[in-house]
């Protein structure tokens, strides 16, 4: 009886681990499905390149996969995995002794505009797009990140997790940023 109860120990185990391993996979997958694009949306508003981003994206969400295997903190997993794909941008730059990379693409993403649009409102869209980047380029890095993060989503409690300052910071960075960008525009 006791060789029993042996044998079946470590296989309850066993089916355990491979359960927590499987939910802790399916987690993973649903905030991949939810914020991969709005990630590497936010990697390219850094001024990374479009290949490097998608690499960034997929290393931080192996960083979150090995999170949850060490038990890591479950809090606020969006706000840290903006804040993973931060550094591993800014890493990536360091890396290349450079704080830009390669500028936005010049068209907007695959799937971004609708396809019945006639060409001159895709043309004005165009236009709009070129004026609204010229005009955060004119933004400080630090209104323009607190900008595009808060575009993503991010609460304002969120985005000073991400970019380790103040709430109140962040709320000075939008709102001037804000203010900036109706005077250029």
């Amino acid at each position: 009886m006791e060789r029993g109860n042996l044998l079946v120990l470590p296989r309850t185990a066993w089916e355990a681990k491979y359960l927590e391993d499987t939910s802790l996979r399916r987690l993973v997958l649903e905030h991949y499905d939810r914020e991969h694009v709005a990630i590497r949306r936010y990697l390219l508003c850094l001024r990374v390149d479009s290949e490097t981003a998608r690499e960034i994206v997929q290393e931080t969400f192996l960083k979150l996969h090995e999170h949850l295997l060490a038990d890591g903190d479950r809090t606020s997993l969006r706000a840290w995995l903006y804040r993973v794909a931060h550094n591993l941008a800014r890493n990536t730059q360091m890396a290349f002794h450079s704080s830009k990379t390669d500028p936005l693409p010049a068209e907007p993403p695959a799937g971004a505009t609708a396809t019945s649009a006639s060409p001159e409102q895709e043309l004005l869209a165009q236009e709009r797009t070129v004026r609204l980047r010229r005009a955060m380029d004119e933004l400080s890095a630090a209104q323009r990140q607190c900008l595009v993060l808060r575009a993503e989503g991010l609460k304002y409690r969120e985005i000073a997790e991400v970019l380790s300052i103040s709430v109140s910071t962040v709320g000075e960075n939008v709102q001037r940023g804000l203010e900036k960008l109706k005077e250029i525009i």
